[in-house]
């Protein structure tokens, strides 16, 4: 549905600035993700900063809203639904930030003390997809593009599926230290989570509003 609704979106000027705000906000939900993977795996970064960063999103969030609003206001009689999409794409880049922020937490449970190379291995594999996913989502959700859209939504749909495989393995993992155990298995659950929020925003491309999120007809 996105793609006819692009093409006025940008003439109208309160829902320009509302699509503009939420493709800047998903480009900082993005930077938060990449910045707690580095602080969970390497111990770089302040961790003070992903709640700066955080905070940005939250502005933006409050923005987007007030001028859907705005524009409700002044132009009752144009299409609702697209004010609906925006909002709901708002959300979900939201809570994108907000598991970013519990990966960064996981840090001070794990002690920095994880060992085990091969989930190791997966997580690195998870974040590099994740990262290129997103950034993709941002292309084509600023152009609505469907033809990326149908790529992505197969890729987060391997995301999901990746992390539910790999945290049975980790539940049945007796030689993982419990501590260790009980930060992959948040950590594989944050990033389907995350993946399933940036896989809804895609999905309002190519989607009518009732079925944002599912895998396109």
């Amino acid at each position: 549905m996105f793609k006819h609704l692009f093409s006025w979106w940008k003439e109208d000027i309160l829902l320009r600035e509302a699509l503009n705000g939420s493709a800047l906000a998903l480009e900082k939900a993005s930077k938060m993700f990449s910045f707690a993977m580095n602080v969970l795996l390497t111990g770089v970064g302040e961790e003070k900063n992903i709640y700066v960063m955080d905070k940005e999103v939250n502005s933006l969030q409050i923005e987007t809203r007030k001028k859907v609003l705005e524009h409700l206001t002044i132009k009752p009689e144009q299409d609702v639904t697209s004010s609906l999409v925006l909002i709901n794409i708002i959300v979900d880049i939201e809570r994108i930030g907000d598991y970013a922020k519990n990966i960064v937490e996981l840090r001070r449970i794990s002690d920095g003390r994880l060992e085990s190379d091969k989930y190791i291995s997966e997580i690195k594999n998870m974040r590099e997809s994740i990262e290129n996913s997103i950034l993709k989502t941002k292309e084509a959700f600023i152009e609505g593009d469907s033809k990326k859209v149908e790529k992505l939504m197969a890729e987060y749909t391997w995301i999901g599926h990746r992390c539910d495989n790999t945290l049975e393995l980790v539940v049945g993992d007796e030689t993982l230290k419990r501590r260790e155990a009980f930060v992959y298995g948040f950590l594989f659950r944050y990033l389907k989570r995350i993946s399933a929020h940036a896989r809804n925003i895609s999905s309002s491309v190519v989607n009518p509003f009732h079925k944002l999120g599912y895998r396109p007809e």
